[in-house]
């Protein structure tokens, strides 16, 4: 009898911004009771065959991921590919490209704060992000360790946040493109976590653009949040995603393997995924 799929399709390693190794984040995953995971690093895909040698150890199934820093005119957005071609070269090189501007970003982040007298060595904050992808978790620990801010909400609210002094955008795919680049390898694009900001009256027009799904389950979602998005997928004949994004110790809400995604909806996302030209799902056939 096949076993009950216990899923998490939005979780990070220390490739991207993660307190934990590809390998730990499996083992962890398996100590949780799941036995599928999706690897979705920001802007890179490099956590992916690690995370699949311990997969094969633990039991658990690693799904190739990836979550695309995206904009649509001003308004930046997160879009998810599920079974993405992860060994594409031309995507591989597009993914550097990626985490080239986010480290010039970090550069002309730290610039900035410099200019209000908040003095932070962008190297050593690099340095805290190791081979992954630098983001603005990484600023705000080092302004916490510097004794600029008590610490990492405070020094969002202070400095780094939309509205603070060091705050640069980033600009790195539209909308359109990540969906684009995402079906073109086979996988699946979802829109992360519409709950965590008031745009919902963009996702007709992602629709439009072709986006696959959304994700209903997310760790701070309430149980109206959830049900509002399950409304949302249902209406407009979408799939169904989610998961903890679970970045370990640099996010205290979210606890991996509480947060699932009904099975049904994992099979739905499955049954896709092999529909799509390319996909390496059914490569594995």
């Amino acid at each position: 009898m096949p076993k009950r799929i216990m899923a998490d399709l939005h979780v990070h390693t220390s490739c991207s911004d993660c307190a934990f190794t590809p390998r730990e984040v499996v083992e962890l995953a398996a100590r949780a009771g799941l036995n599928m995971v999706a690897i979705t690093d920001h802007d890179t895909t490099e956590g992916v065959a690690e995370a699949q040698q311990a997969g094969r150890r633990a039991g658990v199934e690693i799904i190739p991921g990836v979550e695309i820093s995206a904009y649509h005119g001003e308004e930046e957005f997160h879009i998810i590919g599920l079974y993405v071609d992860n060994t594409n070269v031309a995507f591989l090189e597009s993914l550097k490209t990626f985490r080239k501007a986010r480290r010039d970003r970090i550069f002309e982040i730290v610039e900035r704060l410099e200019k209000i007298g908040v003095h932070l060595d962008g190297r050593e904050v690099l340095d805290q992000a190791d081979s992954g992808s630098p983001t603005r978790a990484h600023v705000a620990h080092a302004l916490v360790e510097n004794g600029y801010a008590d610490n990492v909400g405070e020094a969002f609210a202070l400095y780094i946040g939309d509205s603070g002094p060091g705050f640069v955008p980033k600009r790195y795919m539209t909308v359109e493109k990540s969906i684009s680049e995402i079906r073109s390898l086979g996988g699946v694009s979802i829109l992360a976590h519409p709950g965590l900001t008031d745009r919902d009256g963009y996702i007709a027009l992602f629709v439009e653009m072709g986006i696959s799904g959304l994700e209903a389950f997310y760790s701070t979602y309430s149980r109206a949040q959830t049900r509002h998005y399950l409304d949302i997928a249902q209406r407009m004949d979408l799939l169904v995603s989610g998961g903890s994004d679970f970045h370990g110790k640099n996010q205290d809400n979210s606890f991996l393997g509480r947060f699932r995604v009904p099975a049904a909806f994992v099979e739905q996302i499955m049954a896709a995924a092999r529909m799509l030209p390319g996909s390496i799902m059914n490569r594995e056939q």
